[in-house]
């Protein structure tokens, strides 16, 4: 009878045991684990319930309370792909060009500017001995009556000069490029004076 009871209680154990490996070996053997290790026989996969399957967690997304941080951006990289355009150089040998350049043009409009104001003294002169013309000019006129005034007339053009050759030194750019206005219109305005001088007439014609 002691026996008996004993087989009883003991085979619920056992089929527990049997049951336990027979459904959940599966879950229990890593995926990676060789079939060999294993010394009774392979369970196949269908006999496992989903719900004991290991699945992976969803990715839920960047959460909306949680900010975002930004991948930092790489200066290298960027200036890398930008094309670095030529600077703007100027060498001295081109300095040096620009420069004599000017020099021959500063003269060469001083040259006019005195011929014309040589030109401007004659015809004065011319008027004034010929057609009984008065010089307008106050500062020009104390010396209208003799030969000085072929030097007088000299001052004007000399001022120019001076005054276009320190524009075309100035710091400022647009002083530069404007040194050649003084002597231009010191030229202008002997040409015009002389020209003005020989259409005086004397006052029977």
């Amino acid at each position: 009878m002691i026996f008996a009871l004993a087989a009883l209680l003991m085979q619920p154990v056992t089929a527990a045991q049997g049951s336990f490996s027979a459904e959940n070996i599966a879950f229990i053997q890593p995926a990676d684990w060789p079939a060999s290790s294993f010394s009774g026989a392979s369970l196949p996969l269908s006999d496992v319930h989903p719900a004991m399957l290991v699945q992976p967690p969803e990715d839920p997304g960047p959460s909306p309370d949680v900010p975002t941080v930004a991948a930092p951006f790489n200066a290298t990289s960027a200036l890398i792909l930008v094309k670095p355009s030529k600077p703007y150089t100027v060498s001295v040998t081109e300095l040096r060009t620009e420069g004599r350049r000017h020099e021959r043009e500063w003269q060469s409009l001083g040259l006019a500017g005195h011929s014309a104001a040589t030109f401007d003294a004659w015809t004065t002169r011319h008027a004034i001995t010929t057609a009984g013309a008065q010089e307008q000019d106050p500062l020009l006129k104390p010396f209208a009556g003799n030969a000085s005034i072929y030097a007088a007339i000299q001052v004007g053009p000399a001022l120019m000069d001076y005054l276009g050759k320190r524009m075309m030194y100035s710091r400022h750019g647009w002083v530069r490029r404007m040194w050649w206005a003084p002597q231009g219109a010191s030229i202008v305005g002997s040409l015009f004076c002389g020209a003005h001088n020989l259409s005086v007439h004397p006052a029977g014609n």
